[in-house]
């Protein structure tokens, strides 16, 4: 069943026009050009990301060689999903209205000017220090303690929705491949069965990744755009998108340390 899926996504991408004309600011859609802008963006921005070729035969003529699709790897996930319920407050009742409000507010009145502070990789790794020896003083709840796992994030261009696309590999502690049912402990619950689904990487042969559907991308990129232009008298331009993508998706998966840290200016 996923092979086919996977192929009639293939025919209809392949057949389906190339975005041409800007878009952004009138429904949340990058064209490929833009992609890549947006791409460079984070890379100068946040080292850490790197573009990819990715496989010969998978490559997409629309997108430079050299400029497939963007990667981090070894990206720690200390906490499982479970016990950030609480702290992500999500709206799933509503269909449409896939990203939370509650970040929704953060990226509009918190950051585009400061979309995440710039932190340099030894902060992350003394909060991971300090995070393991608080849990370690802390007997009471020594049963929720779990050793860090890791994962391989990839941002990919959606020809048919005009949008990036996330992909994540997870490692357990021991740097094994996780199983689908350990990635979709790292995944806020209302999310998990919903928006998220296991598929064949389009640039890389081999395993399946868990995959963020980009269906409401568009639509949870134009809310926050539109707050940023009434609200903020702002220019958001279609080079930053990235770094606005990165910071809903957290609402999907926010044990997942992903460097998206930046300042903005719009």
């Amino acid at each position: 069943m996923t092979s086919l899926l996977a192929r009639g996504k293939e025919v209809r991408e392949r057949w389906w026009p190339v975005l041409r004309e800007s878009a952004f600011l009138a429904r949340g859609v990058l064209t490929p050009e833009e992609f890549v802008a947006a791409g460079d963006e984070l890379v100068y921005k946040c080292p850490t990301w790197s573009w990819s070729a990715g496989d010969e035969v998978r490559r997409k003529r629309y997108l430079p060689e050299t400029k497939q699709f963007l990667v981090t790897t070894n990206v720690p996930c200390a906490e499982r999903a479970a016990a950030m319920e609480g702290a992500v407050m999500t709206s799933a009742d509503d269909e449409d209205d896939w990203v939370a409000p509650s970040l929704a507010k953060d990226v509009t009145e918190e950051t585009i000017e400061t979309i995440g502070e710039k932190t340099t990789e030894d902060d992350e790794l003394a909060g991971l220090e300090d995070a393991t020896i608080s849990a370690d003083e802390a007997t009471s709840s020594a049963d929720k303690i779990l050793r860090t796992r890791t994962y391989d994030l990839s941002i990919t261009y959606d020809k048919y929705w005009q949008t990036p696309r996330m992909w994540f590999f997870g490692y357990d502690e021991n740097a094994q491949p996780l199983s689908q049912a350990q990635v979709f402990e790292d995944i806020i619950l209302d999310y998990a069965r919903r928006t998220v689904t296991f598929e064949l990487h389009p640039h890389l042969e081999g395993s399946l990744h868990a995959s963020i559907h980009p269906c409401k991308h568009p639509a949870a990129m134009k809310r926050i755009l539109d707050t940023l232009v009434s609200k903020k008298d702002a220019n958001p331009r279609p080079d930053q998108a990235l770094f606005i993508f990165l910071k809903f998706l957290q609402s999907v998966v926010p044990t997942i340390n992903y460097d998206f840290t930046q300042e903005v200016e719009v």
